[in-house]
């Protein structure tokens, strides 16, 4: 079975663009957020703190002809794949990509493109369906944003989109490494997009959501860890381990509170790294928990880490984030660049990733330190 390595990351969040932005604002007080009054769709009205995505000039990326085609989360999502592709070198690379049909692209996102969706709908209803725009029909839909990717970097692979709630990235990277490991593929762009649209936050706001809520869109960009080390490329970090579970006895709109629920895809995980024959690969420096902001289910995710990796420490970006951000690809991103950190105090040791989401899903991936890899 193959190994897999993160070779490039694209990031685009409330701090701004890049990674080294996002890793400032978990160093720092977090994203600026502003507050929001919101009217629920029961006519309710509740406050909100909202961390949007900082502006950027997107034609730096794509020109304007091409933006005009797409969403917002395709435009987000496509970018975010573009500056993966160049942080791992492949730009200005000597070596040839693996062929089309073997690189894939797996998307999450737990809410898909809703401003595209209610447009549509705000259309059909108020002009008739024959009137209906077909442009956002065809950009409303959740997997138009991988759709838009494949096409703009030719990858004729496997293209799935995966809508597990703010657990989408986690999935979406136990979907794609597997790909990889299990030789179906040699690259896979692996991302998660999210944003705010109004409609979306008045249901949020009426189902009780948290308080602070976020915008995101990264890429991680995978490759076999053989194929990045030979030639030459930087290595962020191993995917070591993944895993999902669930956890059937959570209600469909609140996140899981069963304890020991939260910790079976973790020690699933370190199961799946210690298989790959190097034990020492599996100890944990440090976990990333997910933090969904209730209460209840956040007790239960410190319980489940501090019950499976004792005295180990633990960390969050929510609380700097906002929930839902990047469908919990924030997250993961600030774990590869912990795994890759040079300065850390236990090198080669790996750190673990929690996620979870409404309705009981729950997945976890360990990433170790790329070591030799790293250019």
């Amino acid at each position: 079975m193959r190994r897999v390595g993160i070779t490039g990351i694209g990031c685009l969040s409330g701090a701004g663009v890049g990674a080294e932005k996002l890793l400032s604002a978990m160093r720092g007080p977090g994203f600026p957020a502003e507050a929001v009054e919101i009217e629920t769709i029961r006519g309710r009205r509740r406050s909100l703190r909202l961390a949007r995505l900082s502006p950027f000039d997107r034609q730096a990326y794509l020109p304007s002809r091409k933006l005009r085609r797409m969403g917002e989360l395709s435009q987000l999502s496509v970018i975010a794949c573009l500056m993966a592709r160049s942080d791992a070198g492949w730009d200005a690379a000597e070596t040839a990509p693996p062929p089309p049909e073997r690189r894939g692209i797996f998307l999450g996102t737990g809410f898909g493109c809703t401003d595209t969706t209610w447009a549509y709908l705000t259309g059909m209803f108020q002009e008739g369906a024959a009137m209906a725009n077909p442009y956002y029909f065809s950009e409303s839909v959740a997997n138009a944003p991988a759709g838009h990717s494949a096409i703009e970097l030719d990858a004729r692979g496997a293209n799935v989109t995966l809508t597990v709630g703010d657990a989408s990235a986690g999935v979406a990277l136990d979907r794609a490494a597997r790909s990889i490991r299990d030789g179906r593929l040699e690259m896979a762009y692996c991302g998660a997009v999210e944003t705010m649209s109004e409609p979306l936050l008045r249901i949020l706001a009426g189902l009780s959501c948290p308080d602070f809520v976020g915008e995101g869109c990264v890429c991680l960009l995978l490759e076999t860890l053989e194929g990045a080390r030979a030639r030459n490329a930087r290595v962020y970090a191993e995917v070591a381990g993944t895993a999902l579970a669930s956890d059937s006895g959570a209600p469909a709109a609140r996140w899981s509170r069963d304890p020991e629920a939260i910790a079976r895809p973790l020690r699933q995980a370190v199961a799946a790294a210690t298989g790959e024959g190097d034990p020492a690969g599996a100890r944990v420096r440090a976990v990333f928990l997910h933090a969904a902001g209730y209460p209840e289910s956040d007790a239960a995710e410190i319980a489940a880490a501090e019950a499976t990796f004792p005295g180990v420490a633990r960390t969050s970006l929510a609380k700097k984030t906002g929930a839902f951000a990047a469908a919990g690809g924030l997250n993961l991103v600030a774990a590869a660049l912990e795994a890759a950190d040079p300065a850390a105090e236990a090198p080669g040791r790996s750190v673990i990733v929690s996620f979870s989401s409404w309705g009981g899903t729950l997945a976890a991936a360990i990433l170790r330190d790329g070591g030799a890899g790293r250019r």
